[in-house]
């Protein structure tokens, strides 16, 4: 041990030296990183860490790395029980956060002096800071904060046996924890403590057993020690065997979980346990185990205690001098601990915080009084203004009534003159109701007309194209191959107008219909049937819609759109051999709206039909030998879909047309 402390205290000094040159080669270490690795199972790395980050916040001027740094390394002091060490360095931390105004840091930090001053067995202290920390908490009005505060207060309390003012401050504790999420089997397990020292056994196992109800399979090794260190005790006096049963469960948990405060005050009552059943030497080795490890680890109250136990066995041993010593002992470091003087220090501390209490209450039904004052003259002033507003009401009641008289006057005018407009509105709506029956009937006869004469021509049109077919194959004369050729392609032209307005039919009638339609699945297969088009090989087609798989939308709608804006694109080709064609397929959402832009560097749009080529029968070229019904029939499609279409050219020159289509 003394090996490892040297070599320990050699790296620390070795860190120390050169310190600020490791900073300037490695500022980008997290010293708190680490310390946190290892602050478990290695304390002193951990101090050194923490240390080496104290350095570092201080040479980049970081305040709360300082402030952090300085609260770990407060923590590990006093973990190894150098409570001394572990003040100055929290003390440190709470000038810093005080200075900085962390608020929420300063409350930790006045909480770990308040427990780290009550473990070194400092009460008046630890009074002093918990009360500060109240204050704060209920500045803040944070319910599970001011319970939580409570709660240490009570447990200074109970270790100066001042069972009382416990019990009080660990009743508010639950009070307020019930109205919030805060655990509280700690502070029942701290009850049953001090109902326990008054001897009030029943009601303090009562408190025990409702702690050991809450836990089951949930609870932390420190509440299940205390209520069976509480139970050991509650049955200390009456029944020796569950009373040992007790402590020696709360030791084999402090044992397995190094709770080494809570192994100290279990070997400490089983040592009185072993001394009443008459095995002195078994209680003279478990004590000496208990003062062990309480003065390696600075535990004042329980040296103390275990001083008295200590004379209490050697007084059975016979051995009165070393009982006489070790009572001397204990009467020291008592009076040391708790003497008059603290005493008075502590009910002071607790007075002026009273105090303080009293004033700000005082000061508040001040306030409260004031605040009644001033509601009172409001309360004058709102009757006053009553008043004159009934006066305003009353004379504005009266002008109403003659004003009523003379729009009732009025009222019987306009009724008249109503009447006789009534009367003509009627007949111009009857009127209109005959005009609008006539127009439908006129249009739905156009669509019986179109769908009718569509169906009848094409029988006809199927069988003289099949003839000119037949003549095409029989015929070897050129001159009446060509007429047969050009009389073949007139029909093939002329079934494409009728197909079309068939089209134009169906979606002027049709219901629109929401599907899940795989957008890039239909644009590929609208791709692969204009490619194969003689002529159409070799034009790139560049697909940027293969983003959409599945969209809502009238799948029959959407192939009507992209299918004669991507075959317009084909066919209206440059066919010269010095342009290599391309068509480029686009689609983006924006602000829900779905964009599909199809661009081409085809031969373009007139510029003299740019403005109609969206109407039936218009042609958006002079080369073309369509009929001008496919952007008629997109504009149907886009408006059906309650979209927009727009035609233009790019920056470049390039025609393009978007479509804007809703997104479901």
């Amino acid at each position: 041990m003394r090996v490892a402390f040297i070599v320990i205290v050699s790296l620390q000094f070795i860190m120390l030296e050169g310190r600020c040159s490791l900073l300037a080669e490695v500022d980008s270490v997290d010293y708190m990183s680490l310390f946190n690795k290892v602050r478990r199972n290695n304390l002193d790395s951990a101090e050194i860490y923490a240390q080496m980050a104290v350095d570092q916040g201080y040479v980049f001027g970081d305040s709360l790395l300082i402030l952090r740094a300085a609260t770990a390394k407060a923590w590990v002091l006093e973990q190894k029980g150098d409570y001394t060490g572990a003040v100055n360095d929290y003390e440190q931390a709470l000038k810093i956060a005080r200075n900085n105004g962390y608020r929420s840091r300063t409350k930790f930090i006045l909480n770990r002096l308040g427990l780290t001053h009550a473990d070194y067995a400092n009460y008046s202290e630890a009074l002093r800071y918990h009360l500060e920390s109240l204050k704060l908490r209920e500045e803040d009005e944070d319910l599970v904060e001011i319970a939580t505060a409570s709660n240490n207060i009570g447990l200074v309390y109970y270790r100066i046996s001042d069972y009382g003012q416990a019990i009080q401050y660990y009743e508010t504790a639950i009070e307020l924890g019930q109205n919030t999420n805060l655990d509280l089997k700690t502070t029942l397990a701290n009850l049953g403590l001090c109902h326990t020292a008054l001897g009030q056994d029943d009601k303090a196992l009562g408190y025990y057993e409702r702690v050991l109800e809450l836990c089951n399979e949930d609870c932390s090794a420190d509440i299940l020690v205390i209520a069976y260190h509480g139970s050991g005790l509650s049955y200390l006096n009456n029944d020796q065997e569950k009373a040992q049963k007790n402590f020696e469960k709360a030791i084999e948990i402090s044992k397995s979980n190094e709770l080494f405060d809570k192994l100290v005050i279990g070997l400490h009552y089983l040592s009185k346990i072993e001394l009443k059943n008459g095995n002195i030497d078994t209680a003279l080795e478990i004590v000496n185990e208990s003062q062990k490890m309480a003065l390696a680890y600075g535990y004042r109250r329980w040296v103390k205690l275990n001083f008295q136990q200590l004379g209490a066995v050697f007084s059975s041993l016979g051995n009165f001098e070393q009982a006489y010593n070790y009572q001397r002992k204990y009467d020291s470091l008592n009076n040391e601990i708790l003497n008059e003087g603290i005493v008075k220090n502590m009910a002071k501390i607790q007075a002026d915080y009273q105090e303080r209490e009293n004033l700000q209450t005082i000061q508040n039904q001040d306030q409260e009084i004031s605040r009644t004052n001033t509601l009172l003259f409001l309360s004058v002033i709102i009757i006053i203004l009553i008043s004159i507003i009934l006066f305003i009401l009353y004379r504005i009641n009266e002008l109403r009534r003659r004003a009523n008289r003379q729009l009732s006057e009025a009222k019987n005018t306009i009724e008249q003159q109503n009447n006789i407009l009534e009367e003509k509105v009627r007949e111009r709506t009857k009127e209109l109701n005959e005009t609008n029956a006539a127009l439908m009937k006129s249009n739905t006869d156009l669509d019986n007309f179109i769908y009718k004469t569509s169906h009848d021509i094409r029988g006809p049109l199927a069988t003289l194209q099949g003839m000119c077919n037949v003549a095409l194959i029989d015929i070897e004369d050129n001159k009446s191959r060509d007429y047969f050729e050009k009389i073949g392609h007139t029909a093939f032209r002329l079934n494409e107008i009728l197909s079309k307005l068939l089209i134009i039919n169906q979606i002027n009638n049709s219901l629109i219909s929401t599907d899940k339609v795989d957008l890039k699945k239909l644009v590929k297969g609208i791709i692969k049937e204009n490619s194969a088009l003689p002529g159409y090989r070799e034009i790139k087609v560049e697909n940027q819609i293969d983003q959409f798989e599945n969209i809502e939308s009238d799948e029959v709608l959407l192939k009507i759109i992209l299918g004669n804006l991507i075959s317009n694109a084909y066919k209206f080709h440059n066919s010269s051999n010095r342009v290599n064609s391309w068509i480029k397929l686009e689609g983006r959402r924006e602000n829900g709206h779905l964009q599909l832009d199809v661009i081409d560097n085809g031969i373009g749009v007139d510029d003299k039909a740019s403005s109609k080529i969206f109407e039936i029968f218009s042609k958006a070229s002079e080369v073309s030998d369509t009929a001008g019904l496919g952007l008629y029939l997109v504009k149907l499609a886009v408006e059906k879909l309650q979209g927009k279409i727009e035609h233009s050219k790019t920056e470049e020159g390039f025609t393009k047309f978007s479509v804007e289509l809703p997104a479901n």
